[in-house]
């Protein structure tokens, strides 16, 4: 019988370190494989390192806050707001479809209520009810759409109260909706000054935001995210990537009082004239400051917008605004004295192949030259310069060409066009070509040019650089301040400024500009009227340029104004009858509100008292004053801040509740200008819809406003 061998089972203790010493190898050899797989990253293949840097981290732009642009007493213009896009992924892993299930009807229900609020400012696609919503999301559910706008252009307030709904609170991972922030340009005065203040068209900034768009867009910073589980990045920190730096703001010239005075008056003799455009500009005498600048243009509608810079960008034939220019050069050369005669006939002229001819017959047949400069005739500037330098034009020419008129200024708001001042090298140059020079002919200068020339004469000869940027600043300090700048120190003796002044206040007392006499003050201008160009077709048939450019008060020159319109219809086109009265309702405002020292202009009391807004004190009681209208206040008005009701003749203000830190006031029945001053010094975000007065506000009144927070405000007609 052989011998059988018996094997004892395996003790537990034994099993045990057997699966202990396998576990622990398995541990080495993969700890192993983590070590050298770090090393080849650290150490050995670069091509692989890179490329799984590349695959969890990446380079994010973090863009750079938008500068903004002043008013010179503060007033914001131009700021940039964040505003933010509500996104939905459909498909989001975190949230199982009973989530969705649960949620999503009172999500829908908040949806469509949206649309009964009037400052949400809804696309098309946003208005939707319940049910339609809720089709919609379920359709990007069943597609597995991962991003999918469906609220654009949200402001803080409105993003802070969508957080709370349902699926929103959930967050980006198990809701499936997050928030998108984003940037938008906004501007304050709506169309005021909006050519000059600049705007981005299609994606080109123009105006001011043109051209110091390298200094407003500040420059971008640069971040690195890494990839975390769950497709979620956190931005890492490394030394070598930059920080953006916001953009610098803009402290302009700009009067917005004034700005609206110019802007109201040009608009309403566009209307009344149906011209095509106009423009008007207001211009500091002392210092070259502009504090008004507008260009309105007549579209499709039938209704004016700023879209081109006329003042600054369209340089035309100026007509008779450049008779300033050849009296200032027969006087300063010596070629004729102000009570100098000369033949004007009937009113006709032949200056080589060419007639000229008067556009009023003369009541004598001989002219000074104060008569022809004050009646705009012509026929007597022509033959009093031709007889001078006929025979040196070049003389003529070089004045004007020495004066800076024929190049650029180097305005802040440069131009794509340049002026034209013709020699006798030019190869269009003709006998004809100076006494047609003479009186606003075979010259392209543009109204900002015409300006700068009477706001010398006003200024006793000193040519000032007109400028409408007056500093730069980052982070609230001064980086640039521009100081006044002198372009000519002397453009002619002050005998001559004081003979063109003269003769200047001749042309509103017994001239062609007579609508502008007025007991208050002294005006000084010249009218203009010159036929519109077409190009190599000579001149477009009916067409004229009506302009007016001059300063006031003559006696103490402060404001220097001019005034073009362009094409107007209808048949009355002169500068004396079409833009002299522009200029006429811009300087009356003026000189009531912004000239020290001076008393208020009065008109006659109406039959009735206007209906008035909601506002300031003092400047409420100086319109009501100018109107010839009395007025009461109801006890002391305190704040400064009154509500007007208007009585059968009268109009009676009451006091507002004094402005109380972090507390919304009532702007109903206020105007938009009044309230954004209100806001800015709660440091609000404003937006706003409509015109007229204030009829509904987002934040109730007597609510609690913090610094940032956005408000909507609703305008409506009177």
């Amino acid at each position: 019988m052989s011998e059988t061998k018996t094997h004892k089972p395996w003790s537990v203790r034994k099993i045990m370190l057997v699966r202990s010493a396998l576990v622990f190898a398995i541990a080495v050899i993969f700890g192993g494989w983590i070590w050298i797989s770090a090393a080849k990253l650290q150490f050995g293949n670069e091509e692989f390192s890179a490329e799984e840097m590349q695959r969890n981290t990446r380079k994010v732009v973090v863009e750079a806050v938008r500068g903004n642009i002043y008013a010179n007493d503060g007033s914001l213009l131009a700021t940039s707001v964040p505003r933010y896009d509500l996104v939905m992924d459909a498909k989001v892993q975190g949230c199982p479809s009973d989530t969705f299930a649960k949620y999503i009807d009172s999500f829908c229900l908040l949806l469509a209520q949206l649309q009964d609020r009037p400052y949400w400012k809804l696309r098309d696609s946003e208005r939707k009810s319940q049910q339609q919503w809720k089709e919609y999301l379920y359709n990007l559910r069943n597609r597995g759409i991962h991003y999918r706008i469906l609220l654009k252009n949200l402001g803080f307030d409105q993003v802070k109260e969508i957080r709370e709904w349902p699926l929103v609170r959930l967050g980006k991972y198990k809701g499936g909706l997050w928030f998108i922030e984003d940037s938008q340009r906004m501007y304050f005065l709506g169309d005021l000054a909006k050519r000059a203040i600049g705007y981005s068209r299609n994606g080109v900034y123009v105006g001011l935001e043109g051209a110091f768009d390298s200094l407003l867009s500040g420059v971008n910073g640069e971040r690195m995210e890494q990839r975390m589980p769950g497709r979620i990045w956190r931005p890492i920190k490394l030394d070598n990537l930059q920080e953006p730096m916001n953009g610098h703001d803009i402290v302009t010239t700009l009067d917005v009082g004034i700005q609206d005075i110019a802007q109201f008056a040009l608009n309403k003799a566009l209307v009344s004239s149906q011209a095509a455009y106009g423009c008007a500009v207001v211009m500091e005498v002392k210092t070259g400051e502009i504090k008004a600048m507008a260009n309105l243009k007549r579209g499709t509608d039938g209704q004016y917008y700023e879209s081109q810079n006329y003042a600054v960008d369209q340089y035309a034939e100026p007509g008779s605004t450049f008779k300033l220019f050849s009296v200032l050069s027969l006087l300063e050369d010596g070629y004729a004295k102000a009570q100098d005669s000369i033949k004007v006939g009937n009113g006709s002229a032949r200056f080589y192949d060419r007639d000229m001819i008067d556009d009023h017959a003369p009541d004598k047949p001989y002219m000074t030259l104060k008569e022809a400069f004050i009646q705009s005739s012509n026929v007597g500037i022509s033959k009093f310069v031709n007889n001078a330098y006929g025979e040196k034009a070049n003389k003529f020419v070089g004045r004007a060409i020495d004066m800076g008129l024929g190049e650029s200024m180097g305005f802040d708001i440069p131009s794509r066009n340049a002026p034209r001042i013709k020699t006798t090298t030019s190869k269009d140059w003709y006998g004809t070509s100076l006494p047609w020079m003479s009186i606003g002919y075979e010259s392209q200068i543009s109204p900002l040019q015409t300006l700068t020339l009477y706001n010398a004469v006003a200024n006793g000869g000193v040519m000032m650089k007109p400028y409408l940027v007056k500093e730069i600043r980052q982070d609230g300090r001064i980086i640039r301040h521009q100081e006044p700048t002198v372009l000519n120190k002397q453009i002619c003796s002050q005998n001559t400024v004081d003979l063109l002044t003269s003769m200047m206040i001749g042309v509103v007392q017994e001239g062609t500009a007579q609508s502008l006499k007025n007991p208050d003050y002294l005006v000084a201008g010249k009218t203009g009227t010159a036929k519109v160009s077409d190009g190599q077709n000579g001149y477009k048939p009916g067409a004229y340029n009506a302009s007016f450019c001059g300063f006031f008060p003559a006696d103490n020159p402060q404001y220097s104004i001019v005034v073009v319109i362009s094409e107007p219809r209808g048949g009355n086109y002169y500068g004396g009858t079409v833009a002299a009265p522009v200029f006429k309702d811009i300087a009356d405002r003026i000189y009531s509100s912004h000239i020290a020292n001076q008393p208020a202009l009065h008109t006659a009391a109406l039959p009735s008292a206007p209906q008035i807004l909601s506002g300031r004190l003092e400047p409420t009681k100086l319109l009501l004053n100018e109107l010839g209208i009395s007025s009461s206040a109801l006890g002391t008005v305190k704040g400064g801040w009154i509500s007007a009701t208007a009585l059968e003749h009268s109009v009676s203000l009451k006091s507002l509740a004094p402005l109380q830190p972090g507390i919304m006031p009532d702007l109903s029945g206020m105007g938009l200008r009044d309230a954004l001053e209100l806001l800015n010094t709660l440091g609000a975000h404003v937006d706003f819809m409509g015109y007229g007065r204030i009829s509904a506000q987002s934040l109730p009144a007597g609510s609690r406003i913090s610094k940032g927070q956005s408000v909507t405000l609703v305008l409506k007609p009177f």
